[in-house]
């Protein structure tokens, strides 16, 4: 049955799991700090599923999992929290319905854009082979 937004109105909202994205100042220091922290580095793919992203190929970026979280650290000058949805124009559809103020990514990105009431960057993305 669809949840129930504050309006009434029926609006589905499943957001899937979340990436953590810390913006970090030196990615090997942190490299170091979750490694033995018990985070295991991972390598995950690009935008695309093509390109293969880890620290080895971009000194800039490191992905990491634990039990089920995921954690990229990046310097990209803002902390944020990702998302990928399977039906990206569902999920606008019901940010909207909930009075969710959202804005497309960027002119060539299919995802969305929300900031929380103390300016935390929110992307949502269409999973791979979403729509």
């Amino acid at each position: 049955m669809p949840k129930q937004d504050k309006k009434g109105s029926a609006s589905e909202l499943d957001l899937g799991p979340a990436t953590i994205i810390f913006d970090v100042k030196d990615v090997q220091k942190s490299i170091d700090f979750y490694t033995r922290l018990g985070f295991e580095q991972t390598i995950v793919r690009g935008h695309d599923g093509s390109k293969a992203i880890s620290s080895k190929n971009n000194p800039d970026w490191a992905t990491f999992s634990y039990q089920g979280l995921n954690l990229h650290l990046m310097r990209i000058g803002t902390d944020m929290m990702n998302f990928q949805v399977p039906d990206i124009e569902a999920t606008r559809e019901a940010l909207s319905s909930r009075g969710l103020d959202h804005k497309p990514a960027g002119p060539h990105d299919t995802g969305i854009t929300l900031m929380d009431p103390d300016g935390n960057v929110v992307y949502i993305m269409p999973e791979r082979g979403g729509t």
